[in-house]
């Protein structure tokens, strides 16, 4: 609702503003034809409601754009975001000088505010005054545009559209700011060939009295400190807030890396994540439109706080899986794990898209399979007899993993990904499944040495790599070839086992942890090792085993 106010005040302002530009431009004739245009254009605004509505939106938007500021927690914002804001909080005192000197004046005096009376005082009387107003149009126009800008770039059409509206963009403020200049020089000229008889008859046609301008030079002093307060306060009350913060303990929020970054009481996951200077999709500026700030939540997520209106809306819109929220919406009160979903360079495209990196934290089995020696194969046979022989190695492992249950998840060159339990939640049933499949592997390689004995210089051998836990499952990979796959603290320990049946000489490494949550019998010669993970303090146990466990009685 407050981010609806914002935009549709926003929109408000920015449709009074093309209307002056737009009619300034006919200055490029002459001032009477400006004059004659302003019925169609400026003067509609001051039919009553549409004035109300004006003002109304003008107190609005700068009211939430200010109070948007007070409530960040974090100032690490993009160029345009700095810029838009910068911009925004200029306004008022760029402004107030010239809506004193024609709507105020005009409805507390009695004065005509043509635009031969305001471009006389602007090119003549205050020429600085002039200048200001002319950079006063750069800096309204601009606002608008960044907020139009983040506003429609979350939109599917956008791209199509973005060189045609940039060109326009930038060619109604050149041809407005020519419309006024050429207004102006006209004024001069005609102040030049006239001199005080047509000033004077310019002043008295609009009404122009003594007391205006008084009020006018009166007000100066107090609109400006006034102005320049409401640019400066919100800086002011955010960093109140931020010394108050300091010495309140917020939650937690820990990342899969094993950093940990605290959230000041009330900020947002993103404003947090960014303050710790760690890298975030926000396509969209934090409105909960573009959804590239995606987060999974692991522990910690029952404690959230439902999503609200928008934030639900964007989620079902990209048919989010539980445990999705995006870290612009969620302000978390209590610890919380999270993963970002979406790499920092994420685009408006990406955040329509359901798949990409997408999914829900599993509990699974991992396997990593490498085949030895595959250097030596490419050294001693041509490059297609490899290939064929490559092609024989995937099939029967794929093989090997469709009949017991398991999932391709990922090509590694000489090797491959699996994955069970990924669709279910009978963790004995996947450990024996994963046992089955690797023992399958196992068999299927001593076959495939006796069917291509004739072409082998070696036999094949494998390393397999077992290990269960959590990890972020979902579909990965390049718009248009995603597939499923998994990612996360589960998958990196595997591949270190994987290779640690190397330094073991033996074909499988097998974590302690699917010996302690399965049904399978630990052989009665198994030696349990450790290994540390490299840039973790912590360390996994593991049996190097030459051979599988006996599974003939589970099967019974």
């Amino acid at each position: 609702m407050i981010q609806n106010l914002r935009l549709y005040s926003g929109l408000t302002l920015f449709a009074y503003v093309l209307t002056h530009l737009l009619n300034h431009i006919a200055g490029i004739v002459s001032p009477e034809l400006m004059e004659s245009f302003s019925e169609f254009s400026t003067e509609i605004w001051q039919f009553p409601p549409l004035e109300i509505l004006l003002f109304l939106a003008l107190i609005t938007h700068f009211v939430l754009a200010a109070s948007r500021l007070t409530g960040r927690r974090s100032l690490r914002l993009r160029k345009s975001e700095w810029a838009q804001m910068i911009l925004g909080l200029s306004i008022p005192f760029l402004m107030f000088r010239h809506l004193i000197a024609t709507r105020i004046i005009d409805l507390g005096f009695d004065v005509e505010s043509n635009y031969e009376r305001v471009l006389l005082d602007l090119a003549v009387f205050v020429p600085m005054q002039g200048i200001l107003q002319a950079i006063t149009v750069i800096v309204v126009w601009a606002h608008g545009c960044i907020g139009i800008h983040f506003w429609l770039r979350v939109k599917p059409f956008y791209p199509r559209w973005r060189n045609v509206l940039a060109t326009v963009s930038i060619l109604i403020p050149t041809l407005a700011l020519a419309g006024y200049a050429a207004a102006s020089a006209e004024i001069i000229r005609r102040v030049e060939e006239g001199g005080r008889k047509y000033v004077f008859g310019v002043l008295e046609a609009a009404d122009v009295n003594q007391a205006a301008i008084n009020f006018y030079e009166n007000a100066l002093i107090p609109c400006s400190i006034l102005t320049l307060a409401l640019a400066f306060c919100p800086f002011g009350i955010r960093q109140i807030r931020q010394t108050i913060d300091r010495v309140k303990r917020g939650p937690m929020l820990s990342l899969p890396n094993g950093r940990s970054v605290r959230v000041p009481p009330g900020a947002t996951a993103l404003e947090a994540l960014r303050d710790a200077g760690i890298a975030m999709a926000s396509v969209c500026g934090g409105h909960g439109r573009c959804t590239t700030c995606r987060l999974h939540c692991g522990s910690g997520l029952e404690q959230l706080a439902a999503p609200g209106q928008i934030e639900a809306a964007a989620l079902k819109s990209i048919q989010a899986p539980r445990g999705m929220r995006l870290a612009c919406q969620i302000r978390p009160q209590n610890d919380l794990a999270v993963a970002p979903l979406m790499p920092p360079n994420a685009t408006a495209r990406d955040g329509r898209r359901p798949g990409g990196l997408s999914g829900s934290e599993r509990q699974v089995v991992c396997v990593f399979i490498d085949l030895r020696d595959s250097t030596k194969l490419g050294e001693r046979k041509m490059p297609y007899d490899v290939l064929f022989i490559l092609n024989q190695f995937f099939a029967e492992m794929t093989e090997a993993l469709r009949s017991t249950g398991g999932y391709y998840a990922q090509f590694t060159g000489d090797g491959l990904m699996a994955l069970y339990g990924h669709q279910t939640d009978d963790i004995e049933g996947t450990i024996l499944q994963a046992f089955e499949g690797a023992a399958e592997m196992l068999r299927r390689i001593e076959g495939l040495n006796e069917h291509l004995a004739s072409e082998l210089p070696h036999k094949l051998r494998i390393g397999i790599g077992m290990h269960m836990g959590k990890a972020i499952v979902g579909e990965m990979g390049p718009p248009g070839r995603e597939n499923i796959s998994a990612i996360g603290d589960t998958i990196n320990t595997t591949a270190r086992l994987e290779a640690e049946t190397k330094g073991h000489g033996v074909p499988l490494v097998i974590s302690k942890t699917l010996f302690d949550l399965g049904p399978i019998p630990l052989p009665e010669n198994a030696v349990l090792h450790e290994v540390a993970l490299r840039g973790k303090d912590q360390s996994v146990a593991y049996y190097a085993l030459d051979a599988m466990p006996d599974l003939t009685q589970l099967k019974q």
